[in-house]
């Protein structure tokens, strides 16, 4: 999980050697994507991107996104369906058309194998999508399955949006995941009772930058993590947080 500040951004680096990055962070004031996105790409040695997941197109998931899609080589863009055109969106449509970079358009139900051992299953949003704050609540909820260890990217889903993934998904185990992303850097309006108990992570990871103006991670959602025993990290204290998955899961924090 890398420390994009207020935002979120992850980079997976699979056993074969694929690179997938999801989400970019971004902000109104400050090129996250030219001023530390990029660079802690190419730092790492990341020319290449196999696949590019944007969970949805507010400007602190997206933002650094377009300027990797201009600098890098990307094979594939994985996108959910949109209920509304956005700025972003544009931009983004755009800048895929000029770079001609193959977009998958994905929903609920779909699967994409990426290697031998790890795969992504989509599991929301649905056909029938959600008018209330549609770009947070239609983010994409989906897991990426390593082996037995499962990690749940969340976007920046809600309360709305939860109660309906919880609905889908109460009678059988496939919420339930190692690692939960913490959807909408914590904030109040998401990650309830019901929800959490059903992923039952180990491990919280949250994107969120210090001393935010919106308050996140909000107390009791804290409070939640900790009543169903996650261990919690978050960029705000941690820094950049490395999840090194092998036969056991080994967490490094950049900052102490």
């Amino acid at each position: 999980m890398i420390d994009v500040g207020q935002g979120d951004s992850t980079l997976i680096v699979t056993p074969q050697g694929k690179n997938i990055l999801i989400d970019g962070g971004g902000s109104e004031s400050y090129d996250v994507g030219k001023n530390i996105l990029l660079p802690y790409l190419l730092d790492r040695k990341v020319t290449k991107l196999d696949y590019v997941i944007i969970s949805h197109f507010d400007t602190d998931h997206v933002g650094g996104i377009l300027t990797v899609l201009e600098e890098l080589n990307v094979k594939k863009v994985i996108i959910g369906k949109q209920y509304e055109n956005s700025e972003n969106y544009e931009k983004f449509l755009e800048t895929v058309k000029n770079k001609k970079i193959l977009v998958m358009q994905v929903q609920k139900g779909d699967k994409i194998n990426i290697e031998k051992d790890v795969q992504i299953k989509v599991l929301f949003p649905e056909e029938k999508m959600i008018e209330e704050n549609s770009i947070n609540n239609n983010s994409l909820v989906f897991k990426l399955i390593y082996k037995d260890i499962s990690i749940l990217f969340t976007g920046d889903i809600e309360k709305i949006a939860e109660e309906q993934i919880v609905n889908l998904y109460f009678r059988n185990n496939i919420l339930k995941s190692t690692i939960l992303k913490v959807s909408h850097h914590g904030s109040k309006t998401s990650s309830t009772q019901e929800f959490l108990e059903l992923v039952h992570p180990k491990i919280a990871l949250i994107g969120v930058g210090e001393n935010n103006l919106y308050g996140h991670p909000n107390d009791d959602v804290i409070e939640r993590l900790k009543n169903i025993n996650a261990k919690i990290y978050r960029t705000d204290n941690d820094g950049e947080i490395i999840v090194e998955v092998n036969k056991r899961i080994k967490i490094q924090k950049m900052l102490n």
